[in-house]
């Protein structure tokens, strides 16, 4: 095995993968507000059972790998939409704030086009669970997600049920080691696993698929290029799966602000799943902020490039948010993960990107605020 001579990974001056602690002041309002946590965890677990139900109301004697008849269909979306928008209330997202974009005029080199028609396939940044479940209830999306989610109780069989596509990331790229492709800052192992819902073609494959039928085919298909969760203070970098069709992208930016001394990270990103929904149900509201950018329509270079077309995208949605872009991925993630197994899978995919050596943890000096880590740790 050759060693990878590229430069280092370059990383942020604050760990984007792991959430902001809650500190004194925002645990005590916690407590406060802990009385919320009963009747929205009901709450919650009615909508989903209610969902469910309806899911497999609406979809008596259809198979999931095909699409669904058009009467079916919006049946169905309705109700999901419904039960998203209703599950983000009892998660505390009681308001959602849309903001319009400007279409400002810009330098004609990173000018975004309008396109004639909606484009098949949504980009969003990728924060949590709320952002996924607001387009399920604003577009009707499904998503491209990893096969994991399929054992989700209840969130598992609604999210195969409204087609979305799974992938195997860790089986996927133990099969493809040998595919690379080349990005800014170096190159990385991407793969893409043959999904397990009824078809042999491998993701990418039902991605081109689905972006290239005809409009109202299948569900507009919404994907976090990202590929993993983060804190949302950067935007780390985009797999070009969603852009190798050379069609035109929707892209979606959303932020979940709080105050670092007495709030608590709606961000979820190496966080147990319950404690996580559990925190957030403490929270007298939580916010979430969505803007959605002009159609991205690709020029000519871009449609010939995905990482091309996938870079400049994610140039664009960073300008929207105010934050820098960096060239990590999921594998930079996983050291940081709660469990041993995913710390050791973190070393082992490392280990072989570079060679067999496992590089040093990477030196945080401040919170994504800009405070120094001493003074937080001092806080807490």
């Amino acid at each position: 095995m050759t060693v990878d001579n590229t430069e280092p990974t370059k990383w942020p001056p604050f760990n984007p993968f792991v959430r902001h602690p809650t500190f004194v002041l925002g645990k005590l309002r916690m407590v406060l507000f802990s009385p919320l946590v009963p009747v929205r965890v009901v709450g919650a677990i009615c909508t989903l059972g209610c969902g469910l139900m309806w899911c497999y109301i609406c979809t008596i004697g259809c198979d999931t790998s095909k699409p669904y008849p058009p009467l079916r269909r919006r049946l169905l979306l309705g109700g999901l939409c419904f039960a998203s928008r209703t599950l983000l209330f009892f998660y505390g997202f009681i308001w959602i704030h849309n903001i319009k974009s400007n279409d400002e005029i810009e330098n004609v080199e990173t000018k975004s086009r309008q396109s004639p028609s909606p484009a098949p396939i949504v980009v969003v940044n990728h924060l949590g669970f709320a952002e996924l479940l607001y387009l399920a209830y604003s577009d009707g999306c499904c998503f491209l997600s990893k096969i994991e989610n399929k054992k989700l109780p209840f969130i598992g069989k609604i999210t195969e049920i409204l087609q979305s596509i799974f992938v195997d990331r860790v089986s996927g790229e133990r099969k493809q080691t040998s595919i690379r492709t080349e990005s800014s800052g170096g190159s990385s192992t991407q793969s893409f696993a043959s999904s397990n819902n009824g078809n042999n073609s491998s993701t990418v494959e039902q991605i081109l698929e689905r972006a290239h039928s005809p409009p109202g085919t299948w569900p507009p298909l919404c994907i976090c290029p990202e590929g993993t969760t983060h804190t949302g203070h950067c935007l780390i970098r985009f797999q070009n799966g969603a852009f190798r069709a050379g069609l035109p992208i929707q892209p979606v930016i959303v932020k979940s602000p709080f105050s670092p001394r007495w709030g608590y990270d709606p961000s979820f990103s190496c966080a147990n799943i319950v404690m996580h929904i559990l925190g957030l149900m403490t929270q007298p509201m939580n916010a979430l902020h969505v803007k959605r950018l002009a159609v991205y329509v690709p020029s000519q270079a871009e449609k010939s490039d995905p990482t091309l077309y996938a870079n400049n995208v994610r140039a664009k949605m960073a300008n929207e948010l105010g934050v820098e872009c960096y060239d990590l991925t999921w594998t930079d993630k996983l050291r940081f993960e709660r469990t041993t197994k995913a710390k050791e899978l973190g070393k082992k995919k490392l280990a072989a990107k570079n060679g067999g050596v496992v590089p040093p943890m990477p030196v945080f000096t401040q919170d994504p605020f800009g405070n120094p880590l001493r003074s937080t740790k001092k806080d807490q």
